[in-house]
């Protein structure tokens, strides 16, 4: 597992969370990558479980990585930011670990934030297929319209 060095750094609130993400170059583009060690602590999850769960699945062992992640509180004694290596996973894979953690294995005090971030993943998955839906159809239908006015001006002829 090699280590990703951000080129930007981003903190976005989600149900009162702060969710930091990074951008990495991997590959000659941008990549967003998430921390989960954070994430697994805002949901009550052991992180060693977690990260063994990681290690064994097949597609999300091969994606992981060490991301240095800058802390913005700065500790006024040494007024330098603190730095962490966390293991994160692109972005895209973030929904498909999240559906792993089984909600009925979790604390009672955390089963509900969690199944409010798994409810959130669906949303997200199912908007973006529709929109893949809708633009296909409607490319169909613009395809179909462009041979129908093409026939139809050959019949004028």
């Amino acid at each position: 597992m090699s280590e990703l060095v951000p080129i930007e750094q981003r903190t976005v609130v989600f149900y009162d969370d702060e969710i930091t993400a990074v951008v990495v170059q991997a590959d000659g583009e941008r990549v967003v990558y998430v921390p989960l060690r954070p994430i697994c602590d805002y949901l009550g999850l052991a992180w060693s479980g977690q990260f063994e769960r990681i290690q064994r699945d097949a597609v999300l062992s091969e994606v992981v990585m060490s991301v240095r992640i800058t802390r913005t509180d700065i500790d006024p004694t040494s007024r330098t930011p603190h730095s962490s290596d966390l293991q994160a996973i692109p972005l895209d894979y973030l929904n498909g670990w999240l559906f792993g953690v089984n909600a009925s294995r979790v604390k009672p005090e955390v089963r509900e934030k969690l199944i409010a971030y798994q409810r959130d993943c669906y949303r997200v998955l199912a908007r973006h297929f529709t929109a893949v839906s809708a633009s296909s159809t409607h490319s169909a239908s613009s395809a179909l319209m462009q041979v129908r006015e093409m026939g139809l001006a050959i019949v004028r002829m």
